[in-house]
């Protein structure tokens, strides 16, 4: 017998993980609301098929006289459930029994009482592998179900179940289990084995077991047949095949540094330690989230939660197109490259600091800056009072050589400035200024405009 099958819970005192739906079975069972069709959804290896043992057990204990929160797990009932090999309770195997005609076997079968229990039980796992048909079919059935039938389906992927189904199911859904847990479950399990084992190779096997308890039991049953003498953490490492954290934080540098060319290769050696692509992307992403995790509450020097940030979001994205992908080592030296390429982010904080560096110089610069002819002008006609030439200041002033050139762009202003020709010039001179030359030009309007303007009868607001 295998260490999963041996140490699998047998009652709902002995379940880990599921709390949540352990506390709501059996509550009902004690209130005896039973509802006729469940639906158990989940990942793999968390306690599905196993709740619905129970389930069946609590519903046809014989150490009760009715239905029970609390079945025994040691009378006639309980260890022929367990064992698959109760009359009243039916495993069927959604994927290898998915069409039409198992389905009317079933509701040929569920009309007759049960033999042995109170209950005729029919515990389906993968049911989302029916056809369309054979759901078609359970439908009427799980409506109006005999009142001595229990259905409990099983599933990993409720989403393919029909809603019209899912609408007939009380549904229950499965977590994952946490890491703690199940490195709680090895330690008892080791203990009475007596496996000699090192804290770090259990810890190793939960946290590769993807939080699924039945798989860890698995890996360290593995670990018994492959080791002889003390399990250790490097015996874990180079059997399921694994990264040193020290290749992961090499990779991570090379990323954040931009170096592709040392990425890829750090990726390569990865690769020839034995072990997938998608667990290598699964392995990184949660180096990426502990390290994210970390950064939260101890800053880092080298990169900010921003960079992992954006590095999470890439890796996430990574694992999620080469799952699917039929060319997946080309996509992983794809993404490893981008985030290669992603800028490296700089605080808000530090911009805003830098902006007003910058623009405090530049303010400064600029008031070190020459009046300019014009601020001098305008100066000039305001605290002389010299309204004469006040239109000067209306016109676009320029300066060569020895000219200046006032251009107006209204010709009543080039008219008025015409007549005021030497006014400017005296003026001018009075301020320091003596060029050869005064020129006063009107600025050429595009004809097509002063066509729309002279159409419309427009006039120039001053």
């Amino acid at each position: 017998m295998s260490l999963a099958v041996k140490y699998r819970p047998k009652t709902f005192d002995e379940h880990i993980g599921q709390e949540h739906i352990v506390k709501a079975l059996r509550k009902a069972l004690k209130e005896g609301k039973i509802s006729q069709a469940y639906l158990f959804a989940g990942p793999k290896g968390v306690g599905k098929t196993t709740t619905a043992r129970i389930l069946s057990k609590a519903l046809n204990c014989e150490s009760s006289s009715k239905i029970t929160d609390n079945p025994c797990g040691i009378c006639k009932s309980c260890i022929d459930i367990e064992n698959s090999r109760h009359v009243d309770v039916i495993e069927i195997d959604g994927a290898s029994n998915r069409g039409i005609d198992e389905v009317r076997n079933i509701r040929e079968n569920i009309k007759n009482l049960p033999i042995r229990g109170r209950y005729k039980v029919y515990i389906v796992d993968e049911v989302h592998m029916l056809t369309i048909e054979a759901f078609n079919a359970l439908l009427k059935t799980l409506e109006e179900p005999p009142k001595h039938v229990v259905f409990i389906f099983a599933t990993t992927d409720p989403q393919k179940i029909p809603p019209t189904v899912l609408s007939r199911l009380q549904r229950y859904d499965f977590r994952p289990i946490p890491i703690f847990e199940i490195i709680q479950r090895l330690n008892y399990i080791v203990k009475k084995e007596n496996i000699d084992i090192e804290d770090r190779a259990i810890e190793e096997i939960a946290r590769r077991s993807d939080s699924s308890l039945r798989d860890a039991i698995s890996i360290l049953e593995q670990m018994t047949m492959f080791i002889d003498g003390k399990i250790t953490h490097k015996d874990v490492i180079n059997i399921l095949g694994s990264v040193e954290s020290e290749l992961m934080e090499d990779l991570l540098s090379s990323i954040l540094s931009g170096n592709v060319n040392r990425a890829i290769d750090i990726t390569n050696e990865i690769l020839q330690k034995n072990l997938s692509i998608l667990d290598f992307i699964r392995e990184f992403n949660t180096f990426l989230f502990e390290k994210f995790k970390e950064i939260i509450n101890n800053p880092s020097k080298d990169y900010t939660k921003e960079d992992l940030m954006q590095l999470l979001n890439t890796a996430l994205e990574m694992e999620k197109v080469v799952k699917y992908s039929i060319t997946p080592k080309i996509w992983l030296v794809f993404f490893i490259s981008k985030m290669c390429y992603i800028p490296r982010t700089v605080q808000l904080l530090q911009i805003l600091q830098d902006y007003n560096l910058v623009y405090r110089k530049t303010k400064r610069e600029e008031e070190k800056k020459k009046e300019t002819i014009k601020d001098k002008l305008y100066n000039h006609v305001i605290n002389h009072k010299k309204s004469q030439i006040d239109i000067f200041l209306t016109a676009q002033i320029e300066e060569e050589k020895e000219s200046i050139i006032f251009t107006f762009s209204d010709a009543n202003s080039y008219s008025e400035a015409k007549l005021k020709l030497d006014e400017i010039r005296k003026e001018l001179s009075a301020l320091g200024y003596n060029y050869k030359n005064v020129e006063i030009k009107l600025k050429e309007e595009n004809p097509k405009k002063v066509k729309l303007i002279n159409e419309l009868s427009l006039r120039r607001i001053s």
